[in-house]
């Protein structure tokens, strides 16, 4: 009885094996005139309640609550103690029911998919999934990256672990990369995380695995904040899901015309396995199991102030509830990847997966989810992820609302397919001289919404005729059938049929037979951009009748690619006149002069491709230098680079110089304010150019202060040769303009025939053999402790000490060190890039390995061979770089940015790919 009252209160029974029990009942507000009888809920007096409210759940304690009401007015009634005997039976045989069911596990189909999971997974348990995956450890292993990338040092990101050989996107910061394709198929089914493609908005949050927390709120009956350790303890699944970008072969569709994305390649996508919690359990978990008029939203939310834009700087999204709650869409909140907890780029410590969904989705660092009765109202569910019509242009779509409007959001993948071999650039024998005269074309395809790929095809002639390439489905599909993996597919096709074919693409079919178009269709964010993958067949002028292949395009800056690599440079009018639509018997027409249209023959060399000239000729130098205006402002470097920290901002874009102070303080920048003090006090030039669009160079000329001193600037050195006072030139090598630049040249017989242009100085064979000379007195001179004089983060400007002819077709190139006692400093595998200015204006810069050695202490000296225009009909054009290096005189600067590789051999065995050591025998 109560002490105060004398009323009966409820009267605990000890269980006789409570640790066999994960039971806990809630208090019950009693009443006297209430009785608990689980045999009706409208007995007189029993209140209406489900009998899961007394019994409450297993995880909070490991006892129960027998509850006995005794009603002292009417202690004699039989009846009422008979029925309250009942009572108290049968709920006891629930609870006995229950314990029995928790003891043996959920035997449903959902409950067979999940159980409990350690974090990292045991190798037993994760080597059965990647082998039930068709997965290879040997390149797990191979990728791993568990140290900061250097290129990082200056950003918010300088503590991220991350895969040296990732291509950057958008420049240093934001850190937005794809893999080489390449690397990425030869993986094969799994993709090894650290290669991973990675999407990400602003700098990468700092979160803690013992503080982080998801918080589900919103129109649930239970709302709660589920810790990380809370996690990991409910049941968990495993399994395998190819993420891509939405942007993914984006940069074609910027070779059409300027999207305002960023240039993706074909790489923007990754197959791993995911680990983490059924979304659908956690929302039963609050009460939530159906669709209502106030429920039918699922929103996902990242960490506040992530990002510049929105209320509170948060990138959220929402999906349809119906779909959250479907256990066949497999939606989780996964927690590991790889069997391994998440890396910061890819979302650590939680993130959501959702299979079949492009990956801007997919929220990382995910903080809260909420259920409610309309979409996300966060700024990027509305402003991201959207195919609008072609005609919308970014001016259009603010006026009249188009973003706003649901019907245009991209969540499902649409269906796509690409080739990785042949890679760009490669060139292929026509005869093999192992005598297998095949040539395995392979690639990858993928559809969204859990439809598997059923067939993928290969054309060599243009689509007249396809053929069926063998794929394969490296993933098994889901209990209900559902494929969340990309196919993997390979073509065997003879050599000989490559030398009769300008082209070879791809497309690919569903289960649903929806198939890819041939030609892209523009749209203003550049997303979901799928035609057939083309890569053009050249045949090179050469003894052996080799072939070389050309992809539509290169990702990032790159400047390979059929496509070309200026905006708007390609017109698909042209591209139609030699490669016409399956059946097509005439040429289509576009806008351009119709008398050129030249109808599609299988062999037959395209015609050459229109560049793109921004400016005319006479607008732009050689060297596309173009000198401060009479009177402006003159900054030298070394003021500039006093402005280096994120308080007081200067940049540098192509020669101008900017006061970015005033713009920080709005952190209006969509990557955050690190994108710009990372570059305090440098040239920005190269990430500015990489990402940004006319818009925003109008927007920055506001922030213009004044010029760099043409003394400082690399360009204004290497421009003219009258301009600035070039070193004094030996007079023995002193060079005059190239010989002619409109076609090939016999460089050797040219210095023969023109004594007074050399003197002296050996040419050709004499002039190789002394570099040789040269090369093997540097590898016995010991460099030692030396200063290195290049730098791997930073261009400068070395000038040309002598450049002579070897051949028809090759010079030696001389460039000075900064003094007689500095070295190249080149790790044996690594290399260095050269700058320069092509025909068109453009920066252009190649890789090339010097041919001297660090013991040849104050220059380093490459040998080139030299691409002429109209030397080949497959190149008209020649080679944008070797031209620039052709025209070079003594004197001039040219620009060297290094040493760089992933490949460095320091002897004795020792051998590192990336910043993995391997031991040589």
């Amino acid at each position: 009885k109560h002490p105060t009252s004398g009323r009966p209160q409820l009267r605990p029974k000890a269980l006789p094996h409570p640790q066999t029990l994960h039971l806990t009942a809630h208090p019950l507000d009693y009443d006297p005139g209430t009785r608990i009888c689980a045999g009706s809920t409208h007995a007189r007096g029993v209140a209406a309640e489900p009998l899961s409210r007394f019994l409450g759940t297993r995880e909070q304690s490991h006892f129960w609550r027998d509850m006995v009401v005794a009603d002292t007015d009417r202690s004699g009634d039989g009846l009422r103690e008979k029925l309250g005997l009942l009572g108290r039976g049968v709920i006891a045989m629930g609870v006995v029911r229950r314990a029995a069911r928790a003891m043996r596990g959920d035997r449903s189909t959902e409950g067979k998919r999940a159980g409990r999971v350690t974090l990292p997974l045991d190798v037993e348990t994760f080597l059965a999934h990647l082998t039930k995956n068709r997965g290879d450890q040997r390149w797990v292993l191979k990728h791993a990256a568990n140290e900061p990338d250097p290129k990082d040092e200056k950003t918010p990101d300088n503590w991220v672990p991350r895969h040296k050989s990732l291509i950057r996107l958008t420049g240093t910061h934001p850190f937005n990369c794809e893999p080489p394709l390449s690397a990425l198929m030869e993986c094969g089914a799994i993709t090894p995380a650290p290669l991973h493609f990675v999407r990400n908005h602003g700098a990468v949050p700092v979160l803690d695995w013992n503080t982080h927390r998801v918080n589900i709120c919103g129109d649930v009956g239970r709302s709660s904040s589920i810790s990380m350790k809370q996690l990991v303890k409910m049941s968990a699944v495993t399994l395998p899901v190819l993420l891509v970008c939405a942007g993914n072969r984006r940069k074609e569709q910027n070779m059409r015309k300027q999207t305002i994305g960023f240039s993706w390649g074909p790489a923007g996508l990754s197959n791993t396995l995911w680990t983490g919690v059924p979304l659908h359990a956690l929302l039963r978990r609050a009460g939530v199991t159906e669709v209502t008029a106030t429920r039918r939203y699922v929103c996902f939310t990242g960490p506040k102030q992530e990002l510049p834009k929105g209320e509170d700087g948060t990138y959220g999204t929402s999906i349809p509830l119906a779909k959250a709650l479907d256990p066949t869409q497999d939606i989780i909140l996964a927690y590991a990847q790889n069997g391994e907890k998440l890396r910061p780029d890819h979302g650590y410590p939680v993130r959501v997966i959702i299979p079949g969904y492009i990956g801007g989705r997919m929220i990382k660092w995910l903080c809260k989810i909420e259920v409610t009765s309309e979409p996300s109202s966060n700024f990027y569910h509305f402003r991201d992820n959207r195919i609008l019509p072609s005609h919308v242009t970014a001016e259009i779509a603010e006026l009249e609302g188009w973003w706003e409007k649901p019907e245009y959001i991209f969540n499902e993948l649409n269906i796509n397919s690409a080739i990785s071999s042949p890679a760009h650039g490669e060139a292929l024998p026509l005869i093999a001289p192992s005598g297998n005269n095949t040539y395995a074309v392979k690639g990858y395809a993928y559809s969204g919404g859990g439809r598997a790929i059923t067939r993928v095809e290969v054309t060599l002639d243009g689509g007249h005729s396809w053929r069926l390439a063998d794929h394969k489905l490296p993933c098994p599909a889901t209990l209900y059938g559902k494929q969340w993996c990309w196919a993997l597919w390979t073509y065997n096709v003879d050599v000989s049929e490559l030398r009769a074919s300008s082209e070879i693409a791809c497309r690919a079919w569903d289960e649903s037979n929806n198939c890819q178009p041939r030609d892209p269709t523009w749209n203003l964010m550049g997303m979901g951009n799928n035609p057939h993958f083309r890569v053009k067949v050249n045949l090179l002028n050469d003894a052996e009748k080799n072939v070389w292949f050309e992809h539509p395009t290169e990702p990032a800056a790159k400047t390979g690619g059929w496509m070309g690599s200026v905006a708007g440079g390609w017109d698909l009018g042209v591209d139609t006149r030699y490669a016409l639509r399956a059946g097509e018997t005439a040429p289509v027409i576009s806008t351009q002069d119709a008398a050129h249209v030249q109808p599609f023959v299988a062999g037959a060399a395209p015609p050459p491709r229109a560049v793109a000239a921004a400016l005319p000729p006479t607008a732009v130098k050689v060297s596309g230098y173009v000198p401060p205006p009479p009177g402006a402002k003159l900054f030298t470097l070394k003021e500039i680079e006093a402005h280096d920290t994120a308080d007081d901002t200067w940049i540098l874009v192509k020669g101008k110089v900017y006061d970015a102070n005033a713009y920080i303080a709005e952190g209006a920048h969509p990557g955050g304010n690190a994108s710009i003090t990372m570059n305090a006090g440098t040239d920005a030039t190269e990430d500015f150019e990489a990402v940004h669009s006319a818009k925003a160079w109008a927007q920055l000329e506001k922030f213009v202060i004044g010029y760099l001193d043409p003394k400082d600037d690399p360009a204004a050195v290497g421009a003219s040769a009258q301009a600035i006072a070039p070193a004094t030139p030996p007079p023995a090598i002193r060079q005059l303009t190239a010989p002619g630049d409109l076609g090939p040249v016999n460089l050797l017989q040219y210095a023969l025939d023109h004594p007074e242009m050399y003197g002296k100085t050996l040419v050709g064979e004499a002039a190789e053999a002394a570099a040789f000379d040269r090369m093997w007195a540097g590898a016995k001179n010991d460099a030692g402790k030396a200063p290195v004089a290049l730098n791997p983060k930073k261009w400068l400007p070395l000038v040309c000490d002598a450049k002579v002819p070897l051949s028809h077709d090759t010079i030696l190139l001389r460039l000075r060190l900064e003094s007689d006692k500095h070295q190249c400093g080149l790790p044996v595998g690594y290399h260095l890039y050269l700058r320069g200015d092509a025909h068109h204006g453009k920066k252009v810069m190649r890789a090339y390995t010097p041919s001297s050695l660090n013991g040849t202490l104050g220059a380093v000296e490459f040998v080139i061979k030299i691409y002429f225009p109209n030397d080949s009909p497959s190149f008209p054009e020649g080679g944008q770089l070797t031209r620039y290096l052709n025209s070079v005189n003594v004197g001039d600067a040219v620009e060297v940015k290094g040493p760089m590789g992933h490949i460095k051999y320091e002897g004795c065995g020792k051998l590192f790919v990336d910043s993995t050591e391997y031991k040589v025998p």
